[in-house]
């Protein structure tokens, strides 16, 4: 086993905590009363400096310049509207997991939103024709049962 071998997992654990943070902010802000439109135009203004900084930390290195990074140079530019796209439809999530916190239970709304590993997991064995085993399958079916549970209201 390689020392990378379990990086994903790190990543992801880090995404699911920025992302509880997140979700939890974005409540405590709605409950003191920001609203939806004005705290998911802060947040987009806050996520789009993020990026900057990125996008500028990549030029000054020259890992864009062919150069420096050749495997820049094998890369069809025209690729890059592929993140472009995934930045429109993060932006849109964002207004709409901003209004279900502020109008709704927050731990209901995060939880189906969070619940988008199903939908990738389907558009990847869809489209990029990646394999699902069983246990992946009957993972996201219990998945999507749980957040149903969570969702609904109490029974009884």
């Amino acid at each position: 086993m390689s020392d990378n071998e379990y990086l994903w997992l790190l990543y992801a654990l880090g995404a699911f905590i920025m992302f509880g943070v997140t979700n939890f902010l974005l409540k405590l802000a709605s409950i003191k009363g920001v609203p939806s439109i004005e705290g998911t135009a802060v947040l987009w203004i806050s996520t789009g400096l993020v990026g900057l900084i990125a996008f500028l930390l990549i030029l000054t290195s020259g890992s864009i310049n062919p150069l420096v990074n050749p495997s820049i140079s094998k890369l069809d530019f025209k690729y890059f509207t592929i993140p472009v796209v995934a930045g429109i439809t993060l932006a849109v999530g964002m207004y709409f997991l901003k209004a279900a916190v502020a109008t709704g239970k927050a731990g209901p709304a995060t939880a189906i939103s969070a619940s988008n590993a199903a939908l990738v997991a389907i558009l990847t064995w869809l489209i990029l024709n990646e394999k699902l085993t069983l246990s992946e399958v009957l993972g996201m079916i219990v998945y999507i049962i749980a957040i149903m549970f969570l969702t609904l209201k109490p029974l009884g």
